[in-house]
């Protein structure tokens, strides 16, 4: 890892500290026709993203609604308007989300060098507001890894090599550029809502990048700004060389400070990029400003 990289990963918001106006306006470059896509999963509902078993689910709770009213328990305001109240306990890493970089602990640090035990009750450095305070708009790139397996979900134990990403890339035309984010479709999320909860839980594994330094060389020389994936791990997460679990969350989001998003929804945005050829987009993505959190829900926005 480079002293450039280094420093980078030591600001509380990674790479994403470097993107400035001029990158941000060459994203905006990219749209032409204003069409929208938004990647994030439903919270609640019929097709809810997954979470880690161990996760707490996320609960939806109604304290007013309009049963409140017919029982007379609550009374209309003066001129007769009432109003539907609720709130919310959401799970930081379920669903669509994406990662602080003070997410990953190892060797007793998390980013720049911090000490584990300042997050102990909560993240006091690295947490998701310092991301949330930068916000993200930039150059989206799509590549669409199922396309060239004939639309079929990866296998759940699929390394990505990087030979295959840059196929994947070449077949369509796009190159990387700095400061991009990379958006890998897998078809991970797709086998979730094929298979349901319970199998797709039963013999966890999702296809993915992992642990190579070539890989590692190829990110930082063009600059890539992270990575956002239609998996929960954003990576493979065991590598079949070394048997390390999720080795990108400390080689990439902890130790080089790139962006990590997880549980994007890509299969529309990808039917259409199959479509008009385009690739490349705007990319806007935002996490709420919790204090102490290492991680928050998100809903991406991806504009062509």
């Amino acid at each position: 890892m480079t002293e450039a990289h280094d420093l980078l990963a030591r600001h509380p918001a990674g790479r994403l500290s470097a993107l400035g106006p001029e990158d941000r306006l060459r994203a905006l470059r990219t749209v032409r026709d204003g069409r929208c896509w938004t990647l994030g999963t439903e919270i609640f509902g019929l097709a809810p993203g997954p979470a880690y078993p161990e996760r707490p689910r996320q609960l939806h709770i109604v304290y007013r609604d309009w049963s409140h009213y017919e029982k007379g328990l609550v009374q209309p305001l003066p001129g007769g308007v009432a109003s539907v109240d609720d709130g919310v306990l959401l799970n930081c890493h379920g669903g669509t989300h994406l990662d602080a970089l003070g997410h990953i602990i190892a060797e007793g640090t998390i980013a720049g060098g911090i000490p584990a035990s300042s997050t102990v009750g909560g993240l006091e450095h690295s947490d998701v507001t310092a991301i949330a305070s930068v916000g993200i708009v930039c150059r989206g790139v799509v590549a669409d890894l199922c396309a060239r397996a004939d639309g079929a979900p990866l296998p759940r134990d699929h390394e990505v090599t990087l030979d295959e990403l840059e196929a994947c890339l070449s077949d369509q035309g796009v190159e990387v550029e700095p400061k991009d984010m990379l958006l890998l479709r897998t078809g991970s999320l797709r086998r979730f809502r094929l298979e349901g909860e319970e199998r797709f839980w039963a013999d966890y594994s999702e296809p993915g990048l992992s642990r190579d330094e070539a890989l590692f060389d190829w990110l930082d020389a063009h600059e890539v700004l992270g990575i956002g994936t239609d998996t929960l791990a954003n990576e493979l997460p065991v590598n079949p060389r070394t048997g390390e679990g999720y080795p990108l969350h400390r080689y990439l989001l902890r130790d080089r400070g790139l962006q990590f998003h997880e549980g994007l929804w890509l299969e529309d945005l990808a039917a259409d990029c199959a479509s008009d050829r385009r690739y490349v987009g705007l990319y806007i993505a935002s996490p709420l400003k919790m204090v102490g959190a290492s991680g928050s829900p998100v809903n991406p926005l991806f504009i062509k």
